[in-house]
């Protein structure tokens, strides 16, 4: 995207909205900034929470939302939240990890943009 085609005065919104999905990770990467852990964190957002958050960020309509972790793959609602993005307007990317859960198939499956 080239920055000149969609001007964003920041102090009306931000450019990017990253969300830290889950700390659930396979891996134990030094760098990572999520705090991984083997397990899912129990005071994660819940799906609808999580549906009202991305409301608000179509609502801010910042041109880059990415979801993260930990790894997100680990979240079993994750792609029925990026649907909902999609549903209002925001156009998701994903930082998933490298672990086996990582295969084509669900990206195939949930196509992207």
């Amino acid at each position: 995207m080239n920055p000149e085609e969609f001007p964003i005065d920041f102090s009306e919104r931000p450019y990017i909205v990253i969300w830290e999905v889950t700390q659930a990770c396979d891996l134990a990467c030094v760098h990572c900034r999520a705090s991984a852990q083997s397990r899912r964190n129990p005071l994660e957002l819940f799906t609808e929470e999580g549906k009202r958050l991305i409301d608000g960020i179509a609502q801010m309509q910042a041109p880059v939302f990415v979801l993260t972790g930990g790894d997100p793959i680990k979240r079993p609602d994750l792609f029925e939240l990026i649907e909902h993005a999609r549903s209002v307007g925001v156009r998701v990317s994903l930082t998933p990890s490298a672990t086996p859960l990582l295969t084509r198939a669900p990206a195939e499956s949930h196509g992207s943009d």
